[in-house]
């Protein structure tokens, strides 16, 4: 009898004590908080199609804060957060985890597993350390949102109320660039009514544009690049990439007050020009691709741009498109500069610059009016399609205009 007892008090110790681990394993949790915008598609592909595989692995040990980042309230909160741990980023999507800070499609699943892991092996890891994230985490809790398959749900309803606001609504949301956007809007309209009907009618049109025109479009661009330039700071390559576009401008607004000799299609300021939308290009393209944060300027928001459903045309980023618009104007230069100048090639070129028109001008309206936000590398590249479509219309619309002649 006695032998029995201390069998069942022995079994009755194993069991408590090989319980302790999982009661401590259940114990231990990993808290964070997930900034996205319904509207950006890198936060889409996380949360619909990653963080499912992630909440799976670690089921309810891992409890993550869902914050629309693009609603008023959001946006504040991600403010209060960036200025808490001193986070320089901007875009989303954003997942914060102690003091680990992961950004966009690729990094997030890549490496906040990890990081998980590991804070579950050494007991758990706090909420961040953001002003207001206790009272936060409590509501989230009380309408049990925690969950992806509610951010789904709370993604979606943001979609419908981003997409009931107002053009004025979006126009104030970044009024200073909204504005410069609108301009050049203007300009690449304007545009498109005059140069097209120039080429149609095979420059016959009565209305001249001569070299103020490039005048104002080289000095708005040198501006652009001046803002990117402050904008960069501590970036090193982005300060180069800012400052030789600055350099470019400052060419071109040399060049616009210049007398052009010959044929000016064949004018060096072309590929030249062509080179600095190439390099904006390129950079918009290695953000996309790379999933990275645009570096902006003084005015205007990159990223919530790059985020937006728009940054892609059926699966491609914009950025790509514009390189290879760019690359295909400058070898039909060179080619036809080999060849001492071909009808056929610019006029290929000139429909190359009024495709970039076409397509700048699409891409500008989209931006103060849908998506409520100005890139500035966006514009920079407008100004660019403005100045090759300018510079390859018939007779060139630098070309001084002919004297006129006293009436007999």
């Amino acid at each position: 009898m006695h032998y029995r007892k201390w069998m069942t008090l022995a079994l009755s110790v194993i069991l408590i004590l090989s319980a302790i681990p999982l009661v401590s394993a259940q114990e231990a949790i990993v808290h964070g908080v997930f900034f996205y915008s319904p509207t950006c598609p890198h936060c889409v592909q996380v949360i619909q199609n990653d963080w499912p595989k992630i909440q799976t692995e670690f089921g309810d040990q891992l409890q993550v804060i869902f914050i629309n980042a693009s609603s008023e309230e959001g946006g504040r909160f991600m403010q209060v957060a960036r200025a808490a741990l001193q986070i320089e980023s901007s875009g989303v999507p954003m997942l914060i985890i102690g003091s680990n800070v992961f950004m966009g499609s690729i990094q997030i699943p890549t490496n906040a597993p990890d990081v998980i892991r590991a804070g579950l092996a050494a007991g758990g890891i706090a909420l961040p350390a953001i002003p207001g994230i206790q009272t936060i985490y409590e509501a989230a809790l009380a309408a049990e949102q925690p969950a992806p398959e509610h951010t789904t749900d709370s993604a979606t309803s943001a979609v419908t109320e981003i997409q009931a606001l107002s053009w004025l609504d979006r126009l104030a949301a970044d009024p200073v660039a909204n504005a410069l956007a609108i301009v050049i809007l203007v300009a690449l309209v304007a545009t498109l009514l005059i140069g097209g009907l120039r080429l149609i009618s095979a420059s016959q049109i009565a209305i001249p544009l001569t070299h103020p025109a490039l005048l104002i479009a080289s000095v708005a661009g040198a501006l652009i690049a001046a803002s990117l330039l402050f904008g960069a700071q501590g970036q090193p390559l982005i300060l180069a990439i800012a400052a030789g576009e600055l350099v470019i401008f400052a060419l071109l607004v040399w060049a616009s007050r210049q007398a052009v000799s010959g044929n000016p299609v064949l004018h060096w300021r072309v590929p030249l020009t062509a080179l600095a939308g190439l390099v904006a290009a390129a950079y918009l393209a290695t953000i996309e691709v790379n999933q990275a944060e645009a570096v902006c300027g003084l005015v205007g928001d990159c990223n919530r741009v790059q985020q937006s459903p728009y940054a892609q045309i059926a699966g491609i980023p914009i950025g790509v498109i514009g390189v290879l618009g760019y690359i295909a104007i400058l070898i039909l230069w060179f080619v036809n500069r080999q060849t001492g100048g071909s009808y056929r090639l610019e006029q290929l070129m000139r429909a190359a610059a009024l495709l970039g028109v076409v397509f700048s001008t699409y891409l500008t309206f989209l931006e103060p009016f849908v998506i409520g936000a100005t890139c500035l590398w966006c514009l920079m590249s407008a100004i660019i399609m403005l100045l090759l479509l300018w510079m390859l219309l018939p007779e060139g619309i630098t070309a001084p205009l002919p004297p006129r002649t006293a009436a007999a």
